[in-house]
């Protein structure tokens, strides 16, 4: 994928930059001006005919200037890269930012909502956070609150203060004294137990005793399946959608239902996420358009990287355009990725 010399990556780089910040077609005149007249226009149009030749560069109509490929977005991705690009002024001056919102919800349930929405402003796409997953946290203890309707509200309380919550629906009114009773039972089961040892099993086998505590602990532990899986996948969080619904992009139907369709379901976001993230924990990967094996984001780009929270690994992700500000993106997510170590 190598160019024949430096100019022409420097043009193909001008127009990346320009049809990223524009949309439209870009043409050799505004490339020469973007250049600051260091090759004339002529020049500049024989470099871009032969970027279109090799495959680098499109031309969408006759008359019109020339678009970038995916293989033309994707040299120019792996040039920035490659690169130790300091941030952007944008990036460095949101970092005080970043770090008191993250110092303010570091260990909480809110924070995976803060890195969406940071990521988000960060990079002027959508930001999509998959938190760590809990399969090897360990449970303290599960209460019990009664509520109306025959609702019990389950609070499962997890070590290092953290807290996750469900409500199941029981076929008979338990007094508050019975939940109090079936709490201690059912949190003798779990205590010490990781997520994962929890719903392999360990609330199976309880004595339903000819009593009201016996029964209710029996049927909430039948019940509390889902708790434990909804614990066990993470947090998942978007922010900014609208960030890219203005963009002329969307005019076609189609790309609109299938963003629509992909961020509608939370289980092929969580596959898609867990599938496209790279394997090395300092590693950044990039899926330009048609990279991409996920059929409705063909049309758009995902930049993601993996991070750390409490030791357990998360996934930060970028979706936007195929002609999304891959600086932007890129410098985004180093600076989330970063602050969030230093957290640490």
């Amino acid at each position: 994928m190598n160019l024949r010399d430096d100019r022409e990556a420097r043009v193909l780089a001008a127009v990346v930059r320009l049809y990223s910040e524009a949309g439209v077609p870009v043409s050799s005149t505004l490339v020469a001006r973007w250049l600051g007249g260091a090759v004339s226009s002529a020049t500049v149009r024989g470099d871009m005919q032969r970027l279109e030749e090799t495959g680098f560069l499109v031309k969408p109509h006759t008359s019109a200037g020339r678009v970038p490929t995916d293989k033309g977005f994707r040299h120019f991705v792996n040039q920035v890269l490659d690169q130790a690009v300091e941030p952007s002024h944008d990036s460095s001056s949101m970092i005080p930012t970043v770090v008191r919102e993250l110092q303010r919800t570091n260990g909480s349930p809110a924070m995976v909502k803060a890195l969406a929405a940071l990521l988000s402003r960060l990079t002027d796409s959508i930001g999509i956070i998959l938190g760590p997953t809990w399969d090897a946290v360990r449970a303290e203890r599960l209460d019990l609150y009664p509520k109306e309707g025959r609702r019990i509200l389950m609070v499962l309380v997890l070590e290092n203060a953290l807290v996750r919550t469900g409500t199941i629906a029981v076929e008979q009114e338990f007094t508050p004294e019975v939940l109090h009773d079936a709490a201690r039972i059912l949190s003798e089961r779990i205590s010490g137990r990781t997520i994962r040892e929890i719903r392999d099993g360990a609330l199976e086998g309880l004595d339903a005793s000819d009593n009201q505590v016996g029964r209710c602990a029996q049927e909430l532990a039948r019940q509390s399946g889902d708790i434990f899986s909804d614990v066990e996948e993470g947090e998942l969080e978007l922010m900014g959608v609208a960030n890219v619904l203005d963009e002329p992009e969307f005019s076609e139907p189609d790309r609109l239902k299938n963003l629509v369709r992909f961020l509608e379901s939370p289980r092929t976001i969580r596959s898609t996420l867990r599938r496209l993230s790279p394997e090395n924990d300092e590693g950044i990967a990039v899926w330009i358009g048609s990279e991409n094996p996920v059929d409705e984001l063909q049309a758009f780009s995902l930049v993601s990287s993996p991070f750390a929270m409490d030791g357990r690994r998360g996934v930060l992700a970028v979706l936007g355009l195929r002609r999304m500000s891959y600086d932007r993106a890129i410098q985004g997510m180093q600076v989330l990725v970063r602050t969030l170590k230093n957290l640490d």
